[in-house]
C-alpha cells in the first residue's frame, strides 16, 4: 500500500537527525490515511527508536505536497525552483522540509 525509506545521517555533527526518502502511497488508496500512517510510524521509529531529533526530507513542488507534510507538522526551510525536470519542459520546484522537534 505504500512505503518510505528512512535513514540516519552518518556524520558526527549531523548524526542526530535523519531524512526520509521515496515516501510513496499506492495511488488506489490515496486519500485512505496511508500516507499519514506512514509518517506517523517514520516519526515514531526515529525518535523512539533510533534516538534522531529531526527529520528532513525533500519533496516535488506543485503536487500539494506542502500541505500534506503541514498539515503534519514539516515546515519548509528553503526551496530550489525548477531543480526538478519532469516529461517535455515541465519543471517542478524541489521543496526541503524539516520535522523538528520528533
Amino acid at each position: 500500500m505504500g512505503w518510505l525509506h528512512l535513514r540516519r545521517d552518518c556524520a558526527s555533527l549531523t548524526r542526530h537527525w535523519g531524512s526520509l526518502h521515496h515516501v510513496q502511497a499506492d495511488p488506489r488508496v490515496q486519500g485512505r490515511g496511508v500516507g499519514t500512517t506512514l509518517m506517523a510510524e517514520a516519526r515514531r521509529i526515529a525518535r523512539e527508536e533510533m534516538g534522531l531529533r529531526q527529520l528532513h526530507l525533500a519533496a516535488r513542488g506543485g503536487a500539494g505536497l506542502e500541505n500534506f507534510y503541514g498539515r503534519l507538522g514539516w515546515k519548509e526551510i528553503g526551496r530550489w525552483p525548477a531543480a526538478l525536470r519532469l516529461a517535455g519542459d515541465d519543471y517542478r520546484d524541489e521543496v526541503f522540509m524539516l520535522l523538528d522537534p520528533l
